[in-house]
């Protein structure tokens, strides 16, 4: 009886983990495609808000939590929107940095416990010639309160 329940204790775990690899792997897709599609001489925003404990400064409502996603009516960030407002982290909104991160720089890795209050970090994405420079953000937004995630793309 007492190893019946470990197995499931270890199926489900077993699934969770399978889940979230999942669900990076469908974030990666269109946020790969967000930063391949900008242009030479280009630079495309998205920023990803969200609040725990509280609703935005603006927004007078209570809430417990709260998210948006500014894409600037960008087509291919529009995508990228879609999938943190379905599926972002609010309360431990660093894991959507770590996300973005190993999606963008897939040799970065982040130890599985490892907790972000705040990120800079830039690289280049796609080859010498064509491809853009990546700003990774990660901090508190002291005017519309909570956290802000801002993946900055510059295209050369």
């Amino acid at each position: 009886m007492r190893r019946r329940g470990i197995t499931t204790v270890l199926g489900i775990l077993s699934l969770s983990a399978h889940e979230t690899g999942l669900a990076a792997d469908a974030l990666c897709e269109p946020l790969r495609k967000f930063v391949e599609s900008v242009k030479p001489n280009e630079t495309r925003v998205i920023r990803f808000h969200t609040s725990w404990g509280s609703n935005f400064n603006d927004d007078p409502q209570p809430a417990m939590a709260a998210k948006r996603c500014d894409h600037n009516g960008y087509e291919p960030a529009k995508a990228v929107c879609a999938y943190f407002m379905d599926h972002g982290a609010i309360e431990f909104s660093g894991n959507n940095v770590k996300a973005t991160v190993a999606c963008l720089s897939t040799k970065t890795r982040f130890a599985s416990r490892a907790r972000l209050d705040r990120l800079a970090m830039s690289f280049s994405y796609g080859t010498d010639d064509r491809g853009g420079n990546v700003e990774i953000t990660f901090d508190s937004d002291a005017e519309l309160g909570g956290m802000q995630l801002v993946i900055n793309v510059d295209g050369y």
